[in-house]
């Protein structure tokens, strides 16, 4: 016997919602959920609806399918996510992948490659689109799955590095004092495997992190 996939989605385009709805209605193992247009939707849906995976949009109308992802794995750990999107800037799909996505399909990719990226995402696997991948040439898929995980704090150490501030200079930006900001600096350095700013900063921008 079959074991059943309940599906989330989040698109606020009822033409590429109701696309799915019929595609995926028309699949044995597949049983739509529940479906939301927007953010606050989103998080009411899958704090309330058992589902094994949820197809997230990242571009929603009232906040970024990036941003949520990360607090959707944050609340509801055990739901699989699969980005679904027009976007395939690199910068975007890493940091997707980033917060916690198990997957990322462009939404010109066949109706059977979603299919497949599905079931690979539910059975606890990752998946890369074709265009996904084409993106992401150069860099290994097993390289993702390992991203160390930023806080807040380093992210914004990150924006201001980059941005060329010294370590008082951003001390003064974000109330903390110039040594905390070299203790954040030493631990990007780490998590990102690097030993110099520069080098610091060109990872950062491979991973999607600034």
């Amino acid at each position: 016997m079959q074991t059943m996939i309940d599906i989330l989605i989040a698109d606020d385009h009822p033409l590429i919602t109701e696309g799915l709805r019929s595609f995926l209605r028309t699949k044995n193992d597949f049983r739509i959920a529940g479906t939301a247009a927007n953010a606050a939707e989103t998080m009411a849906m899958v704090q309330h609806t058992p589902a094994s995976i949820l197809l997230l949009d990242v571009n929603l109308p009232d906040g970024n399918g990036v941003d949520l992802c990360s607090t959707i794995r944050k609340t509801t750990p055990d739901l699989r996510i699969l980005g679904l999107s027009n976007y395939s800037e690199r910068s975007v799909i890493l940091r997707m992948f980033n917060n916690g996505a198990s997957g990322y399909v462009l939404k010109s990719a066949p109706m059977e490659e979603l299919e497949k990226a599905i079931q690979i995402v539910a059975s606890g696997g990752i998946y890369f689109g074709e265009g996904v991948q084409q993106v992401l040439t150069g860099l290994a898929a097993d390289a993702l799955t390992e991203m160390p995980p930023v806080t807040r704090r380093e992210k914004e150490v990150l924006q201001w590095l980059a941005q060329g501030l010294s370590s008082p200079q951003i001390g003064e930006k974000i109330f903390i004092s110039a040594v905390t900001v070299d203790s954040h600096r030493r631990s990007l350095m780490q998590k990102l495997k690097v030993n110099n700013t520069v080098s610091l900063l060109n990872r950062a921008r491979e991973w999607g992190l600034i």
